[in-house]
Formats: C-alpha cells, structure tokens, sequence
C-alpha cells in the first residue's frame, strides 16, 4: 500500500497538544507481539499488539490499526494472510509505530462500517466503534502510547470502517488511509476536530467507491474546490485538496487499472487478480 504515504499522516494529522507528551514509566510491554482478547457486546474478540524495538527509548509511540478486509480476519490462517498481506508489522518495526490488528467479528469475519459493508455484524449493529476505541484504551494502559496520534488504516471493509471511525470517533483518530474502501452513505458524523483522509483506489475497482467516498470527505470539511498533483509515480496518481476546516487535507491516490486490491509490492498478492507493484 502506499505505506510512505500512511508514515506522513504520522507526522502532519497528529492533534494538537497543548503540553509536552511526556516519556512513559517502566512496567509497560517490552518490544515484541502479543495476542489480547477482551469480551465485547458478550463475544470474545481477539486482537494483536506489535510494539517496536523502539519502545525500549520510553517515548510515546504513534499507534496504526490495520483493519483487515471482509473474511481475512477470525483464523489463525487469515490472520497470517492478512499480516503477510499487509506488510505493517515489520514496516511498524523498522519506522517505530506500534502496530494493533483486531478482529471483526460474523461467520466470514467483518465490520459494521455502516450499512453498505459487511455482512453479520451490520445485520446486528455491532459496535465496531466502541470496541476499537476500547482497544486503544487497553493498549494504552500496557504500551507506551502517544494517545494524540492514533490512525486507521485496512482495505475493503477495513477501510470502510477507518472511514467509520473518522467520522464517529475524530476525537480519537488523528488521520484515516483506507484502501479500496467506501464511506457508508448512511453514516452521521460526530462534531469536532477535521480528520486528514488518504483514500487509496484502484480506477477499475467495482468494489468500492472511489469518488464519492472523497467528495463526501471534501464537502464536509469545506475543502477548496480545485485540487493539486501531490504524487505521480508509474501507474498512480495522487490528488490533494486543501487546507480544508482545521488546516486539514484530504488526498485521493488512484491506481490506473487498478482493481480491489492492497497496491503493495508483496508476491503473491492474497486478493485474487492483484499483482505486486511499486507504483504507490
């Protein structure tokens, strides 16, 4: 994916902060992976914590959610395809951010991003919101955290439901960058601070919105009307609009020819007819 892209969220979509963030005291998780699981709505989830070999400096670490897509989450194996897929993990080790990657929850493992994605938990309401936000509270109490720069990503339904948590949760997200994924048109957005959005496409995808989901995140932040080229490389092209309400962008990156895909340069790709590449 365009992870490079993802790390500059890191820097510039990080909230305000109004006093230092100071180092974190000793007793917290020591770098390495570690399998959590908390009951939610009366269902058992699951969910993995990475943390860097960079915590052993005790400064607050940015932290991404890597929210799977539709079926690749709920088993051993899928967890595996989807942390190999991805590629976060060892890029969370190598640039220092603590990497957490949850569970959706149905018989084909999802979210409920709203009402345009997917399956089970939107049949029942599941509050896919609230459960990650407790998990970022729980992560928080074990690792060293830098609670202003909390971001999303994932594809397909994992970006759905980053789309979900800048709209419902913006005290909590510092900035969203789902690929291949649609902002539910149902979705009533909470007041407060602008989210930066990096929405990544694929320009054949029929899966997923690709510009709809980005005009939306244009007019509620009041964006300027004309974009800039921020990005070209190959077969990708990225646009940017801003600065919106808040000083905030909103950035679209399409991939010509692309389809619903994760646009990383793993081989084989997990999602069928998805070839490796470097463009993005």
């Amino acid at each position: 994916m365009g992870i490079f892209l993802l790390l500059s969220l890191l820097g510039c979509g990080e909230k305000t902060i109004e006093t230092p963030v100071p180092s974190c005291t000793s007793g917290l998780l020591a770098p390495g992976s570690y399998e959590r699981s908390l009951t939610w709505e009366g269902v058992d989830r699951w969910y993995e914590v990475m943390v860097p070999t960079q915590a052993d400096v005790g400064e607050p670490l940015p932290v991404v959610l890597n929210l799977h897509p539709f079926v690749l989450g709920g088993d051993e194996l899928f967890h595996d395809i989807w942390r190999r897929e991805s590629g976060l993990v060892e890029t969370g080790e190598a640039e220092g951010f603590i990497v957490v990657q949850p569970d959706g929850t149905g018989d084909l493992a999802a979210w409920n991003a709203g009402e345009a994605c997917c399956g089970d938990p939107v049949e029942a309401d599941t509050d896919d919101v609230g459960f990650l936000r407790e998990i970022v509270r729980l992560v928080a109490e074990e690792a060293c955290v830098d609670e202003d720069r909390v971001y999303s990503t994932g594809m397909s339904n994992g970006g759905y439901m980053s789309h979900r948590l800048a709209c419902e949760a913006p005290d909590l997200i510092a900035a969203i960058a789902p690929v291949v994924g649609s902002f539910s048109e149902d979705l009533v957005c909470e007041s407060g601070r602008a989210v930066p959005v990096l929405q990544i496409s694929g320009s054949e995808d029929g899966l997923a919105s690709r510009t709809a989901s980005v005009d939306r995140w244009r007019e509620i932040y009041d964006c300027p009307a004309a974009g800039e080229v921020t990005y070209q490389n190959g077969t990708a092209t990225c646009e940017t609009w801003g600065p919106c309400i808040d000083g905030v962008e909103v950035t679209h990156c399409i991939v010509a020819g692309g389809g619903h895909c994760w646009f990383s340069d793993i081989d084989p790709q997990a999602t069928p007819g998805c070839e490796p590449m470097n463009d993005i």
